[in-house]
């Protein structure tokens, strides 16, 4: 992956790039999931509606409302961010024209770990860079406290965008189950994040979840 090129686009939209993390005992491709929680499980979300003509400002501010609230910044504003590996495009066109591309090496997502900056736009300028999006107004990202304390996802639903966040994701009877229904299908490094991940909650899931 290409980090000169990632560290020059997350600075058009207000993020100090620190380098690619692996292995963290975080798996992003779980945090990606966090949109197929039920709210019973603690999953909170906020939205605002595609009509809005001020839904990039705040969708913006809606982010940074939960990110403080639920713990997502360290004291010096970092976290972590999932980078798919189509973001380099001599990648994406090497997977293309591999005879191997249904191989989960070309399919890893990276954490990346950024710092936020004072002047930052994520449904807007971040979108439209394809690191937070697929395109101006069309957020689409995976985001992780480093200690993997909470994920934050932010998607485009049918009329709206919005944010769906998950504390204490590994206490998640959903996402757990998806670790163990992948464990093994995907790169080693991330297997090892599942496996990681599982053990963290073993003190948080309930007897119904030992029996499954």
């Amino acid at each position: 992956m290409n980090e000169d090129l990632i560290a020059r686009l997350m600075s058009d939209f207000g993020m100090r790039f620190l380098g690619l993390r692996r292995e963290t005992g975080i798996p992003a491709f779980i945090a990606g999931m966090v949109t197929s929680c039920g709210r019973d499980e603690g999953r909170c979300d906020r939205t605002v509606k595609l009509s809005d003509p001020d839904r990039i400002a705040k969708f913006n501010v809606d982010w940074y409302e939960m990110a403080t609230e639920l713990g997502l910044l360290t004291e010096d504003r970092r976290f972590l961010v999932s980078l798919s590996p189509a973001i380099d495009p001599v990648f994406d066109q090497a997977r293309e024209q591999a005879t191997n591309w249904e191989d989960p090496m070309w399919w890893e997502s990276v954490w990346g770990l950024v710092e936020l900056l004072g002047d930052w736009d994520f449904a807007g300028a971040g979108a439209a860079a394809g690191i937070l999006g697929s395109g101006y107004g069309h957020p689409g990202f995976v985001m992780s406290a480093i200690d993997g304390s909470v994920f934050v996802v932010g998607t485009v639903w049918q009329d709206s965008i919005g944010i769906a966040a998950m504390p204490e994701p590994y206490c998640s009877p959903t996402l757990r189950e998806l670790a163990r229904r992948n464990m093994g299908s995907r790169t080693v490094a991330e297997n090892n994040d599942m496996a990681a991940f599982l053990v963290r909650g073993e003190d948080c899931i309930s007897p119904l979840d030992h029996q499954n």
